[in-house]
């Protein structure tokens, strides 16, 4: 809201209320304090104006994501080159802003709102059968919307990419790009540097020291359980249960947006185009080689020209549909549509994601908890000292990672959020109507909890078997494309969340701390289940297929691989492969998902691909 930045107009608004000068006084300082957290000034300009004069850019980067944020960052660090990156949203709002009230960004002008194609056996208590697929659409993408954690995955994920081809991708070779983008909270030790740095954009809080009651309940759950306590789930080893490093500084959000575009934000060489969406490639006439984009923006058509490279960013949804759109995939699939087709890929297929199921506890609380009065409390504390509740997203942040075939393995198969719910939480956020759940659901949700605490255990399957895809549904660049998530296509990935239920998610409520409390465990009475046993496995079954949520991780949809697996997009250096000047830099590329939160492993991913991009095009300048 730019008007809260101008001083004369605040006055000016306060003047005309003829308000008394106290409440004057505190209406003043609270704009203030909104401009100083998400005032324009603090962003790239939108430099629409200076595109349409000279459209010609050595590098152009569509998408300011997890990833496309650091590319455009790091490849304007080389002032010789002018680099356009390209956001189909605008700046980031105070909601993305608060680290507590993530969850009110779903369904809102900063999300995608993308779902899934309804299935049979997954996401059936949704409104139209289809799970919500939150999208950034803001710069900062994801980053600016997500649970702002910051989880690398398992060593074993990187070394798999490696083995299966993919020279450089190993965990050895991608730890130092971890450590380029970070900026550590806690002091450095001999064992702590070999995985953790400091100087950084990326702010990462490790602190311990300010657990809420509720998280010290969980990790003393956990480890009753048999799970080892695991201060960083980044560092030598994953297994266990923590609290989570998460990206918050001082009470505020460090999204990719924050962390990499605000300190460059008037940095010559480097421009950003805002409410633009790339609808197509360009291509150098008669040939395979791209040579620009068109962008949409506020209707009208502009051809921007690549010197260079073109390089998307967009995300997994968004990344294999501007390639389709530009005749790159399935050829069959785009001949149907009427597209020419410039390069036959498997673009959109592969697509992973983590889906998860809750396991509900229930404590008797009073319901003033979430009343107007604290809430309103809650907002003007944090606008006005960056403390309090809405400062951090505690307590939410502790998670465990467990393999429940084996409890001796490094990696895990299953990872669990804990979220608790306060009395009345449609007080504060109705969450699950704005996923659009039933009102089904909805009613017999708000029954346990409007004189409860829900503790609700979230199981979140890491390594899918299961394998969806995208499709277009049109060439209209606008219409959303066709995703199928197929969750639980394959029986084992069901099986593997049920045994999980069975050795932790049920079992928590058990132990001696949660008991203690005075939680237990309760099912929501959905028709659906209704004529299964609960202790049987028919009805896990039942109560996963209804309650499937999606972690908000899709991933994989441009495989990266080697020259003969045919079943790649990108090769090691995420290059598209049978097409010249165009990679793919976003969690599209992953081969597999990793085992855990994907925004880390894609600001990974956009630090090691720019460094590429770097190395291959100095290294032609110094030649010549």
């Amino acid at each position: 809201m730019t008007w809260a930045c101008d001083p004369a107009l605040t006055t000016t608004i306060v003047n005309s209320y003829q308000l008394l000068p106290a409440v004057a006084q505190t209406l003043q300082t609270i704009m203030a304090a909104h401009c100083a957290l998400v005032g324009d000034h603090l962003w790239p300009d939108d430099a629409v104006k200076i595109v349409i004069d000279d459209p010609n850019y050595d590098f152009i980067v569509v998408g300011s994501g997890s990833a496309g944020s650091v590319v455009a960052n790091r490849l304007s660090e080389v002032l010789d080159w002018k680099v356009l990156l390209i956001e189909s949203g605008g700046n980031p709002t105070l909601s993305t802003e608060i680290p507590q009230v993530f969850f009110s960004n779903i369904d809102s002008s900063t999300d995608w709102g993308y779902r899934n194609v309804p299935q049979e056996n997954a996401c059936r208590s949704y409104n139209t059968k289809n799970c919500a697929w939150p999208r950034g659409k803001v710069l900062g993408g994801c980053s600016s919307i997500n649970g702002i954690f910051y989880v690398r995955g398992n060593k074993l994920d990187y070394d798999e990419w490696a083995a299966a081809g993919n020279k450089g991708w190993s965990y050895e070779e991608v730890l130092p790009y971890f450590k380029k983008s970070e900026n550590y909270s806690e002091i450095l030790t001999d064992t702590t540097q070999i995985y953790h740095s400091k100087g950084g954009y990326l702010y990462v809080d490790q602190s311990q020291e300010d657990l809420h009651d509720f998280e010290k309940m969980i990790i003393q759950a956990g480890v009753e359980l048999g799970l080892k306590l695991e201060v960083d789930i980044n560092g030598a080893n994953q297994m266990g249960i923590s609290k989570s490093a998460t990206n918050v500084y001082n009470g505020v959000r460090q999204s990719t947006a924050r962390a990499f575009l605000s300190p460059i934000k008037d940095r010559k060489n480097f421009h950003v185009l805002k409410h633009a969406l790339a609808t197509k490639l360009l291509f150098k006439p008669g040939t395979n080689i791209v040579s620009g984009v068109v962008v949409n923006k506020d209707g009208q058509e502009i051809r921007i020209n690549a010197r260079k490279e073109v390089i998307i960013s967009a995300g997994a949804i968004n990344t294999p549909q501007l390639l389709m759109l530009s005749g790159i995939g399935p050829k069959k699939h785009l001949e149907e549509l009427g597209i020419d087709v410039k390069a036959d890929l498997p673009v959109g297929e592969n697509l992973q994601d983590h889906p998860f199921v809750p396991i509900y506890h229930k404590l008797p609380a009073d319901k003033s908890m979430t009343s107007f009065g604290n809430v309103v409390g809650m907002f003007v504390q944090f606008l006005l000292e960056r403390k309090g509740l809405l400062a951090s997203t505690s307590p939410f942040r502790v998670i465990s990672f467990m393999n429940t075939t084996d409890r001796q393995a490094t990696s895990p198969d299953m990872q669990y959020h804990y979220i608790f719910f306060p009395p009345n939480t449609v007080n504060f956020l109705d969450l699950y109507s704005k996923h659009k759940m039933s009102d089904e659901f909805q009613k017999k949700f708000q029954e346990i909890n409007e004189e409860n605490i829900i503790l609700s255990a979230f199981a979140v399957l890491l390594r899918p078997k299961s394998k969806g895809k995208i499709l277009l549904k049109s060439t209209d660049p606008f219409e959303h494309p066709l995703i199928y998530a197929n969750y639980f296509h394959e029986p084992e990935d069901l099986e593997t969340i049920m045994r999980s239920f069975k050795q932790h998610g049920l079992k928590i409520g058990e132990t001696k701390t949660i008991k203690g409390v005075g939680f237990e465990q309760v099912w929501l009475d959905l028709d659906a289940c209704r004529k299964y046993d609960k202790n049987s496995d028919e009805f896990l079954k039942c109560w996963s297929s209804e309650l499937t949520t999606s972690l908000y991780h899709p991933t994989s949809t441009a495989k990266m691989g080697p020259d003969n697996d045919e079943t790649a997009v990108v090769n090691s250096e995420l290059k598209v492969r049978k097409v010249k000047n165009l990679r793919v830099i976003d969690a599209s590329i992953m081969p597999n998902i990793v085992r855990g939160n994907t925004h880390a492993p894609t600001v990974m991913i956009g630090e090691k691909g720019a460094d590429m991009i770097k190395q291959s095009w100095l290294q032609r300048h110094t030649e010549l």
